[in-house]
């Protein structure tokens, strides 16, 4: 019995030597054929002689690979998540340029037009203040021309009237020159009453005529009034020089000589009156009676 024992324990260190050797041939296998069919996702069995090995070798050879398998997946989360980065960034990064570019050429775009707007309100500035230069020259010019007018025109206007002044002087001093100068006295009246009798055409007495009846009226004072006669009983005294009542005065007086109590203008009047009633007057001038 011993004997046959034995035997049986050597077969059976012997199997399981086998067993062991089979079992790391298949895990090595198992491991290598893994890793290199991950990509495809293949499981390769490896069979060995009996079912039980088999399995277990394919087993440990799934078990030995998983790491290997996930380092792989990891691998490739890892690649693609470093592939999406690069591509977002890449884009990100395509669309700051974009961004950027976009708004450099707004800024151009803004800062030309500004620069446009500020050519045209500078010309537009330059065309208001040449027009306003050109304004003011005209308006100092027409000033200067009205001034110009002005004061050639009141250089005419004094030098015509210095020319109308000097002839008005002229005029006065001829006149002064041809014009008699008489007293305020008797002989100055008859002799001034003579001269505006002639101017007017009438009938001229001597001044010695004039004097007697002046004398035998008012005895040659021209202030005198007769309030007693029947003239003054009429309401119509005789008075001046020559004692000439109002109505008579009135018909036979000169323009300019209308004043009865004027010595000259009464003699004037006297020596009209005198003509026309007694065809001279001579004819009463030496008489004592009233005429």
């Amino acid at each position: 019995m011993r004997h046959r024992v034995q035997p049986s324990l050597s077969r059976a260190k012997q199997r399981l030597a086998e067993l062991r050797l089979n079992k790391r041939l298949t895990v090595g296998l198992s491991a290598a054929l893994l890793v290199t069919g991950a990509a495809t996702g293949t499981a390769v069995a490896l069979t060995s002689g009996d079912s039980g090995s088999t399995h277990t070798a394919a087993t440990s050879a799934q078990a030995a690979a998983r790491p290997s398998d996930d380092v792989a997946n990891r691998s490739e989360q890892r690649a693609a998540l470093q592939s999406a980065s690069a591509e977002a960034s890449a884009a990100a990064a395509k669309a700051k340029a974009e961004a950027q570019a976009k708004a450099a050429a707004a800024t151009k775009a803004k800062a030309a037009a500004a620069a446009k707007a500020a050519a045209q309100a500078k010309a537009a500035a330059q065309a208001k203040a040449a027009a306003a230069a050109k304004a003011q020259a005209q308006a100092k010019a027409a000033a200067q021309a009205k001034a110009a007018a002005q004061a050639k025109a009141a250089a005419q206007a004094k030098a015509a009237a210095a020319q109308a002044q000097a002839a008005a002087d002229a005029r006065a001093k001829a006149q002064a020159a041809a014009t008699p100068t008489y007293g305020n006295n008797l002989s100055g009246w008859i002799a001034q009453a003579q001269a505006v009798l002639a101017a007017n055409g009438d009938q001229v007495p001597s001044a010695d005529a004039i004097t007697a009846r002046a004398m035998t009226e008012s005895s040659g004072d021209p202030t005198v009034v007769n309030n007693w006669d029947s003239n003054a009983a009429a309401g119509t005294p005789s008075e001046g020089l020559m004692q000439v009542i109002q109505p008579t005065f009135d018909a036979y007086s000169l323009p300019g000589h209308s004043d009865i109590m004027n010595p000259v203008d009464n003699i004037i009047a006297a020596v009209r009156y005198a003509n026309a009633t007694y065809g001279s007057f001579d004819a009463i001038a030496y008489g004592s009676n009233g005429y």
